[in-house]
């Protein structure tokens, strides 16, 4: 008889209809995984800390393109204020970077107030920062500050920046004018007041129930 047969080829096309229903769905769009955000760039910051020191200072100007070239250190005495003291030349002028023990000790050592003019005998440029003094230019004694090229005037730009990212607050004394970033100190930027809280407000108080009033005697 057919009947069997039938039932077969029917159960089959109900098996296939199923199937290609659960294929149908598990076809479905996947899930989008969330996306990640990106990890932030970190900046490290270029100021460096204190106590300097004079290869660090260096290491700085190398990196900012500086065309300066060491030439010999010397270390100071055992117990002094100088660590020790890099002679370089800059533009065909001498430029020695010495590092003081302390910050401390570097004001010691660097009488003058910032922004004067150098003297007799002094070489026309110098920076102080943290520990660390930074001459350029001859110092003949008894003359005045040697005076700048105009090539020597814009590669004075270079260093004094460079020196202001190492070392600032920089403490200068130039026989041409520079400029540096002006940095308050902490003492100087006023704390902000705390917020005063608002009052609590008060709860108006319960009105008075008025007495029951007596009744009139009859």
């Amino acid at each position: 008889m057919a009947y069997p047969r039938l039932r077969t080829v029917r159960s089959v096309t109900a098996i296939l209809a199923a199937a290609a229903f659960a294929a149908a769905c598990s076809s479905a769009a996947p899930s989008t995984s969330p996306t990640v955000a990106p990890t932030p760039l970190v900046t490290p910051n270029p100021h460096l800390p204190s106590p300097a020191t004079a290869r660090q200072v260096f290491a700085g100007f190398d990196k900012a393109g500086l065309p300066i070239t060491a030439n010999t250190a010397t270390l100071g005495p055992d117990g002094g204020d100088i660590v020790t003291k890099i002679y370089a030349t800059y533009l065909g002028w001498p430029l020695d970077v010495t590092e003081f023990r302390s910050a401390t000790a570097l004001s010691k050592a660097v009488a003058w107030a910032d922004g004067e003019e150098p003297g007799n005998g002094e070489p026309p440029i110098a920076l102080a920062g943290v520990n660390i003094l930074i001459t350029w230019g001859p110092a003949r004694s008894g003359h005045t500050p040697a005076k700048l090229s105009a090539r020597q005037t814009d590669a004075l730009s270079s260093l004094v920046s460079a020196a202001d990212v190492l070392l600032s607050p920089l403490r200068t004394r130039t026989s041409v004018p520079v400029k540096v970033a002006a940095i308050a100190s902490p003492s100087a930027a006023a704390s902000p007041s705390p917020a005063t809280s608002p009052k609590p407000a008060t709860s108006p108080k319960p009105a008075k129930s008025p007495k029951p009033t007596k009744a009139p005697a009859n």
